[in-house]
């Protein structure tokens, strides 16, 4: 079996034995918030778990633990916010990637493209920008949507650093979804979600405008502690440099753009949450309402330099400094049993392939597996293509030329391809969709997971899997998450609620939305498969 798929449960991760108490009934909020972070791989919130004495420290203390698995092979941001929000697999929800080759458009494109949602400017009324975010491409209901149809009083917001994030995470339709742009001056919205952003967007962009980062010098809390925990020098190989931050600290912000890779980004995003819960009046009744946070720049940030970097350690104090806020504010607001949290992660994280102990590992171009497809099929249809349209998100398109040849040649080009790429080197695997359309639960494990992942008519024609240890990415430094393995596939999940108890288990990313569902006294997401973590599911649709 795959070694990346070994099965890892609480007890191995915690030291301890699985401790799990009888699912409570559920207990109604008055808020429950949905709080992703963004590449927070297991392994790595274990390691620092010893540090923290905020907002982390407390959901430790009060909160039931599992450690989590992905059950799909495309592990990014925006596949793995789609699973939180409809409880589903991307084989089920349709979210192919952060991006993925459109067939209909014969070009690339984000998964929360959508033409007819214009992002809004929040420094003129009026102004668009071109940009779009919306749950187009969101195949079934999420969270949100079973709140609309349960509890139409409730409110329900998603706030965000990515637009993917946002407008994925609670399925969709929330009642608002925000995020940060910076062309559009701060966190904002689209015409998905309404006729023109709130007022109090223009009032949040006036009295605490993102551009009071801009200057600003992130210097670390504490050098000498992030040395002695890491083991790490601040500036090792591999580690990037974007929007003129530099390799190590002190890192200066020269511009908007690279607010979301510091952590200001979830300065911005936090401020956005605080401003949402008193503009919406949220918990001001006893219809528990949703908010939905997702925190990005951990991934920004362990994409330029490394998930085991000092940079993503002092960013993690800092938000768990920044949690108490949050936490503290809500506590004034609704009591501290008046409301109730589940934090997760969208997935995990590859370490720095400098750093990561494992021999040859290299990045893996894109560019290059395909060029390699292209050559072998130009070699063996004696002709010249393009044979291959695009590698994203670790799938190859074949290009339509292909479709129109002959059954035996077409066949023939799939075989030589996916040979082709199965002998790469750092490829450990490589499924053609056909082959893994349907029946997933039934498979080996690694062949299960890329089936979970493969969405019909969207998918690749073929699935590569990376070697634990290495990665396919353009990037030339940094790291990525795409191999569906345990560094990247396994997540914590804690639940922080009324009536709770502490204890831990093991669990599935596709409990996550049952279990905010129970919370709020509603129905499951109607595609969610999975029972809830911790609680009971509600006996019957809540009425307002």
């Amino acid at each position: 079996m795959n070694r990346g798929f070994a099965v890892v449960l609480a007890v191995a991760v915690l030291g301890c034995r699985p401790s799990v108490v009888a699912p409570k009934p559920v207990v109604r909020p008055k808020i429950v918030v949905l709080l992703v972070i963004d590449q927070l791989p297991t392994w790595a919130f274990e390691r620092d778990k010893a540090l923290f004495r905020g907002g982390f420290a407390r959901l430790l203390r009060d909160g039931a633990y599992a450690t989590g698995e992905l059950p799909h092979a495309n592990t990014f941001t925006a596949s793995g916010h789609a699973s939180i929000g409809t409880g589903a697999p991307p084989s089920v929800h349709g979210i192919v990637g952060n991006q993925w080759y459109r067939r209909a458009d014969g070009v690339t494109r984000p998964a929360e493209h959508d033409p007819d949602a214009r992002t809004f400017s929040v420094l003129e009324r009026g102004a668009l920008i071109d940009d779009f975010g919306s749950s187009h491409a969101l195949r079934v209901d999420g969270i949100a949507d079973v709140m609309r149809r349960e509890t139409p009083k409730a409110h329900s917001v998603t706030v965000a650093l990515k637009a993917r994030a946002a407008t994925l995470v609670a399925g969709r339709s929330p009642e608002l979804a925000i995020w940060f742009e910076a062309l559009a001056g701060g966190m904002t919205t689209s015409k998905a979600y309404a006729f023109a952003p709130p007022d109090w967007l223009f009032d949040l962009a006036r009295e605490k405008p993102a551009t009071r980062f801009v200057g600003q010098t992130w210097t670390p809390l504490d050098a000498e502690l992030l040395a002695r925990h890491t083991k790490i020098p601040d500036d090792g190989p591999g580690e990037g440099d974007v929007h003129g931050l530099g390799t190590k600290f002190p890192h200066p912000v020269v511009d908007l753009d690279a607010i979301p890779v510091t952590p200001y980004g979830d300065e911005v995003v936090l401020d956005g949450a605080l401003a949402a819960i008193d503009a919406m009046h949220l918990g001001e009744d006893d219809i528990p309402d949703l908010l939905a946070i997702s925190l990005n720049a951990h991934d920004y940030v362990g994409h330029t330099w490394g998930p085991d970097s000092w940079e993503v350690l002092d960013l993690t104090l800092r938000l768990d400094a920044r949690l108490s806020v949050l936490f503290d504010a809500l506590d004034r607001k609704v009591g501290k049993t008046g409301w109730a949290i589940v934090m997760t992660s969208d997935h995990g994280a590859t370490p720095l392939i400098e750093r990561g102990g494992t021999e040859g590992a290299r990045r893996i171009p894109p560019k290059e597996l395909q060029a390699a497809v292209e050559h072998a099929l130009s070699t063996l249809l004696v002709r010249e293509g393009p044979w291959v349209a695009s590698v994203t998100s670790n799938q190859l398109y074949f290009s339509p030329k292909l479709a129109l040849l002959g059954a035996e040649d077409r066949r023939g080009a799939v075989l030589m391809a996916t040979g082709v790429v199965s002998r790469a080197q750092g490829i450990e695997a490589v499924f053609r969709a056909e082959d893994v359309d349907g029946g997933c639960a039934k498979r080996p494990a690694l062949e299960r997971a890329v089936c979970f992942a493969n969405v019909p008519g969207e998918s690749g024609d073929l699935f590569i899997v990376p070697r634990r240890g290495w990665v396919i990415t353009d990037y030339e430094t940094g790291t990525q998450h795409d191999g569906p393995n345990d560094d990247n596939r396994h997540v914590p999940i804690i639940v922080m609620a009324p009536g709770v108890a502490p204890q831990s288990s093991s669990g599935s990313q596709l409990q996550v939305a049952p279990t905010v569902a129970a919370l709020l006294g509603i129905s499951a997401p109607p595609a969610a498969t999975e029972k809830p973590l911790f609680v009971r599911p509600a006996r019957s649709p809540a009425r307002p």
